[in-house]
């Protein structure tokens, strides 16, 4: 379904969870040219070498309560980001549990000669990946708002984002056949949360008969559209409009005139001439992409029907939605193109969205299937790919996160894109497409894609950090062997997946968003990989150091009737500031200890700091000073003065005392002002030391970033503000315990009511007290 950039348009669906994003994306497909996107229930492999359209259905479904849960099956064609995959549209069926989405869904469709491609993010909080992947796919992003629950703090920090962007927005208000939802409301509450720039397109109003359904009255043609069960009816006539509706068309009017290049059309409106709605619609477009105007539409979608059914009435709303999408959003030739280097860093020149161009494009999602193996989901931003092609791939700037810089030249196997919910083999996908290409090995989520001959980097797309560590372990010990490449290939789909092996703990650490995502992360591996993990309480890596300065004797005498042990070395240990690490000092003198035997007390001394005191953590700041010693001229060895060495610190230990250090962070939370005295309470029930504050002003307050990595969310060239950070926001600078810190990602989202964002870093190490150390030293190391 090859179209040029000017017949596409790239949407976005965002919104808190539970809006009805995913029951929206099936409404619009319903109305679009006919298209079913209803999956077919039984998933079948796919042949992607005889290029046939092919379908699969089945899997996760996305409806009301419960934990989001993982995609536990390849469905939605060959692309598990297609219609129902990953948690995609449609409902359960065969006694399965209906759970929310959790991965980026892909549907495009056909309305009046445009590709509309839509993109559902799930709303959940802790899949802010598959949320950022959809925002750097997109031109334009529509905000679905429920009319019960209203507008949500991270709601209005994602419209701040997209604001500084430069990211085209619209809004539609679902919910509102309930008895308690008020659109007018709504869109006083759109205006008050994100600015006097949101103005209805579309006014709801009651059947003239009871029962006969609702109404939309257009502010642009001024027309009345009828919804019943029969079906959509639009009035030949435009009616006049009187009270608030003429008000609202007015200042609408007026928001678009202001945008028009047609100097005589504000004196033609004044006079009260008739607008032509062609010349209105042309002026909506580049009021909506110069980001001055945001057009709400009212939206009534009854619920899916059962898999396999056709609904018995439209969604009220959709097909003026599609035409939202095709007049007033921009397509990929209007929309800026991000900033390109070359993958060393150095400035290239810059590409515009044209299918003859040099090749630009970014893999927005990664995953595998389990009949193709690895498939990824592409933006073109410039130039025009097709299947076989030898491309550079290039990945820089998240090294952090455990996923090396790499440039590899490889090829590209097979080519689709989605035709409704399915996926149709294609010869070509040119700038502005989103197609899906599998074959690519190295190939992670967020690499570029271009030319060999003329490599091209996009610089690595905004994510927020992964904050709350999972300790795990396999269940079973054959599992261990097919662990490290399971979590690689996970790692490399999922970029807010960070994967460690402590070296101080020895322990599998996941690093996740959530518990949620935690949660998904295991059933994957479980599920895709057949490797079972079991969550374990996490080891923090503490440090030991003594309380005083202490004298330590370690004697070795042995003699079995051969070759003996004989090795005897007094030390004194001190306690150095914080910082300094370990040092040896040889302070022995009339050849005591042999000086052949001085690096085997080193040696043994250093080990048995590093092996640890009580608790089993490595020892640190202590100065050891070598006084004296004894040896044998027969008995006396490297490995006896080893033994010895050691002997003598566990010794100065018992008479010194032993202190356990833990380590402490230096946090920077940036919340709403309103909760600024709650996150100060909470910092200080645990342990914390609140060291500074400031106004979150944009200017980088917040730390390094509040939590973001390089680059913009969407396609503009500009760089965004660092998230957390605008008017009405303060950064809280403080020192907590990491032993306090490692549930803050999820506590910090209920403290701010999903506001509050923070980064950590590591400070220093600090005594632990006591009565927290003795439970420390009586658990099993």
């Amino acid at each position: 379904m090859s179209a040029t950039s000017r017949d596409v348009r790239n949407v976005v669906l965002v919104g808190h969870t539970g809006a009805g994003k995913t029951t929206l994306m099936q409404h619009l497909l319903r109305t679009a040219d006919g298209l079913d996107p209803l999956p077919t229930p039984e998933p079948r492999p796919v042949d992607h070498t005889k290029g046939t359209s092919h379908t699969k259905g089945g899997g996760q479904a996305k409806g009301g309560g419960g934990r989001p849960h993982a995609d536990t099956s390849s469905v939605g064609g060959a692309w598990p980001g297609v219609g129902a995959a990953g948690g995609g549209a449609g409902s359960a069926s065969g006694g399965e549990t209906v759970e929310r989405s959790v991965s980026l869904v892909l549907a495009s469709l056909q309305h009046r000669g445009v590709t509309v491609n839509l993109l559902d993010t799930p709303g959940y909080p802790d899949f802010v990946g598959e949320l950022r992947a959809g925002l750097r796919a997109a031109d334009a992003a529509l905000f679905v708002i429920s009319a019960l629950e209203g507008i949500d703090g991270s709601t209005r920090m994602l419209w701040d984002e997209c604001a500084s962007v430069g990211m085209p927005r619209a809004i539609a208000v679902t919910r509102l056949d309930h008895p308690r939802a008020d659109f007018d409301a709504m869109v006083l509450a759109c205006q008050e949360a994100f600015g006097t720039g949101v103005l209805p397109v579309y006014l709801l109003a009651a059947g003239e008969a009871p029962g006969a359904g609702h109404r939309l009255v257009g502010l642009v043609t001024g027309r009345l559209i009828d919804y019943s069960a029969d079906g959509r009816h639009e009035h030949d006539r435009p009616v006049e409009l009187t009270g608030p509706a003429a008000a609202a068309r007015g200042a609408l009017l007026e928001t678009v005139i202001a945008e028009s290049e047609d100097e005589d059309l504000l004196e033609r409106y004044v006079d009260g001439a008739e607008l032509d709605p062609k010349v209105l619609l042309d002026d909506l477009e580049t009021a909506v992409a110069g980001g001055s105007f945001f057009p709400v539409l009212p939206l009534i979608t009854p619920p899916g029907p059962e898999r396999g059914t056709r609904p018995t009435a439209p969604g009220l709303g959709t097909a003026e939605l599609l035409d939202l999408f095709v007049h007033g959003f921009p397509s990929p030739s209007e929309h800026p193109l991000p900033r390109l280097t070359r993958p060393d860093g150095s400035p290239c020149p810059p590409a515009v969205g044209d299918p003859s161009g040099p090749l630009v494009a970014e893999i927005v999602r990664t995953t595998t299937d389990p009949y193709i193996g690895r498939m990824s989901l592409v933006r073109v931003f410039s130039g025009t790919l097709r299947p076989d092609a030898a491309v550079h791939v290039s990945g820089h700037g998240r090294s952090a996160a455990g996923h090396p810089d790499h440039d590899d030249d490889e090829r590209v196997g097979a080519l689709s894109q989605a035709v409704g919910i399915s996926l149709h083999s294609v010869d070509e996908c040119p700038a502005g497409g989103i197609c899906v290409i599998t074959r690519l090995s190295t190939a992670e989520t967020g690499d570029t894609l271009s030319d060999p001959a003329d490599p091209r980097y996009l610089p690595a797309w905004t994510m927020p950090e992964p904050l709350l560590p999972i300790a795990v372990h396999t269940q079973a010990r054959s599992d261990e062997s097919k662990l490290s490449a399971a979590l690689g290939r996970l790692a490399a789909e999922d970029p807010t997946l960070t994967v460690v092996q402590d070296p101080d703990t020895g322990q599998v650490v996941l690093w996740c968003m959530g518990e949620a995502h935690g949660d998904v992360v295991l059933e994957r591996l479980r599920d895709r990989f057949g490797v079972t993990l079991e969550k374990i309480p996490l080891r923090l890596p503490m440090r030991e150091t003594l309380r005083g300065p202490a004298e330590g004797l370690g004697r070795l005498v042995k003699q079995s009737g051969g070759h003996g042990q004989y090795a005897v070395c007094r030390i004194v240990v001190e306690p150095l500031p914080a910082g300094s690490g370990i040092e040896f000092v040889d302070e022995v003198v009339g050849g005591a200890v042999p000086r052949a035997f001085i690096p085997s007390v080193e040696k043994g001394v250093r080990a048995q700091l590093e092996r640890g005191l009580t608790a089993g953590f490595p020892a640190t700041d202590l100065r050891v000073r070598l006084v004296d010693g004894k040896s044998h001229s027969v008995d006396s060895s490297d490995l006896a003065f080893q033994t010895a060495g050691g002997l003598a610190v566990r010794d100065a230990a018992r008479a010194a005392g032993v202190v356990l250090l833990e380590p402490v962070l230096a946090i920077d939370v940036s919340v709403p002002d309103e909760f600024v005295g709650a996150v100060m309470n909470d910092i200080s029930t645990r342990r914390g030391r609140v060291v500074g504050m400031a106004s979150a002003d944009g200017e980088g307050s917040a730390g390094d970033g509040a939590g973001g990595r390089t680059g913009g969310t969407g396609g503009p060239a500009g760089e965004a503000p660092p998230p957390g950070s605008g008017p009405g926001r303060t950064a809280i600078h403080a020192e907590v315990p990491a032993a306090e810190m490692t549930r803050y990602a999820v506590e910090l989202r209920s403290v701010s009511r999903g506001t509050g964002i923070f980064t950590r870093r590591h400070h220093r190490y600090e005594p632990l007290p006591d009565h927290l150390a003795a439970r420390v030293t009586e658990e099993p190391v």
